[in-house]
């Protein structure tokens, strides 16, 4: 019984393996070309760019391995059945129950670490992401800086700035042009060169070799007076782009369990409380409290995914064998894309108020799951399923 439990785990590893680089990759992607823009553009140390993809990788990992556990479990399975080595274990009195078990106990035992795995790697890498990301733009400018942009970026009302040109390693801005209204004056700076400075409280834009175009306050209509200057220096709001950061964090995506708990009886209480105003509690109805409870049934919703991918995958890769390890790919991804869309449209009817926030988060796991002990009852006993028929017949025998 060791042995084939060894035997069975070891011909899943590889293909799990593969599959979750694979669809890891894939999910992180764009953030790669982002992080790649920075080094190459930016200027900024390649080590920074690693370790901020190192704080990003859990929130993709929680998804990818469940995927790579259907994946693998489905390949591995369909292979031993196309080299009929499951009729082999048949014949040696060997049951399709001790070879499922092992598969179920350990894909149990991964559900349960990813459950701590999310509620402790998530929040601790999406804040670590934030922090260093906001250090990195105190010490690289360039990374908030976009050229020919009008920015919008540590402005104030009533003013609005541009520039033609960054240098990614110092953060020296070239043909910088700021237009700024008071009442109804307006004025235009332009300067040849300019770079930011950061203070605690508030940030500098120090202009080089300008100009500056104002209007006559008593009398617009009378044109222009223009000045300038060898160096001047503008105060920038820079607590918004920093204060935008905090918020992301603040969601109940990037709480752990019990901090979304505590954030939700908060919400409750504010419910309750007379000196909540009739506005704010329509508010926390309409948008948190299903937001939040959505998000907390989802913490442990998604890690039990491996759980019922695993019941689902043995019985799957013994009836899809005759495709072998393509068909098993093929297969798995196309259940991979139903149980999301399933969770995705459970998530926002639960959301919107108009679907129960527990069974918005859990069902794609019940009903793949009902399928999975079918499927395992039928193989256990070795008895058909007429339905099953079909997907043989999409994919025909390749022996000759």
């Amino acid at each position: 019984m060791k042995l084939l439990t060894k035997y069975a785990l070891s011909e899943i590893i590889e293909p799990f393996i593969l599959a979750l680089v694979a669809f890891t990759s894939v999910l992180i992607v764009d953030k790669v070309f982002l992080l790649t823009k920075y080094f190459v553009e930016k200027g900024v140390n390649p080590l920074y760019m690693l370790e901020m993809l190192f704080f990003y990788l859990p929130a993709a990992l929680v998804l990818t391995v469940p995927m790579a556990v259907l994946v693998g479990i489905v390949t591995a399975f369909g292979r031993m059945s196309a080299d009929n080595e499951i009729i082999a274990m048949k014949t040696s009195g060997i049951g399709m129950q001790k070879m499922i078990i092992p598969v179920v106990i350990s894909t149990l035992i991964l559900s349960v670490f990813m459950i701590f795995f999310m509620d402790y790697s998530i929040p601790k890498g999406n804040q670590a992401y934030t922090e260093l990301y906001s250090q990195l733009r105190r010490k690289h400018p360039a990374l908030v800086l976009e050229p020919n942009t009008v920015m919008e970026e540590m402005s104030v009302v009533g003013r609005k700035w541009y520039f033609s040109d960054i240098d990614g390693k110092t953060g020296r801005m070239k043909s910088i042009t700021i237009w700024e209204r008071s009442g109804n004056t307006p004025k235009i700076i332009t300067a040849k060169e300019g770079e930011l400075e950061f203070f605690p409280s508030w940030t500098a834009l120090n202009l080089y070799n300008g100009n500056i175009y104002q209007a006559d306050p008593k009398d617009p209509s009378k044109g222009y007076t223009t000045g300038s200057f060898i160096k001047d220096r503008i105060i920038l709001d820079i607590a918004k782009s920093l204060q935008g950061d905090d918020r992301i964090t603040a969601g109940p995506r990037n709480m752990s369990i019990n901090e979304a708990k505590a954030k939700l009886k908060d919400l409750n209480e504010q419910l309750v409380s007379p000196m909540t105003q009739e506005y704010v509690k329509e508010y926390i109805r309409k948008y948190q409290l299903n937001d939040f409870r959505v998000e907390i049934y989802k913490k442990i919703s998604i890690p039990f995914a491996s759980l019922i991918f695993g019941l689902i995958g043995v019985p799957l890769g013994l009836i899809v064998r005759r495709g072998g390890r393509m068909v098993g790919l093929g297969v798995g991804v196309g259940l991979i894309i139903v149980y999301y869309i399933l969770l995705t449209i459970g998530e926002k009817l639960s959301k919107a108020g108009l679907y129960p926030p527990l069974l918005g988060a859990w069902t794609p796991n019940i009903l793949i799951g009902i399928a999975g002990i079918i499927l395992i009852i039928k193989t256990v006993r070795e008895a058909p399923l007429k339905t099953l028929k079909i997907i043989n017949r999409l994919f025909p025998s390749q022996e000759q």
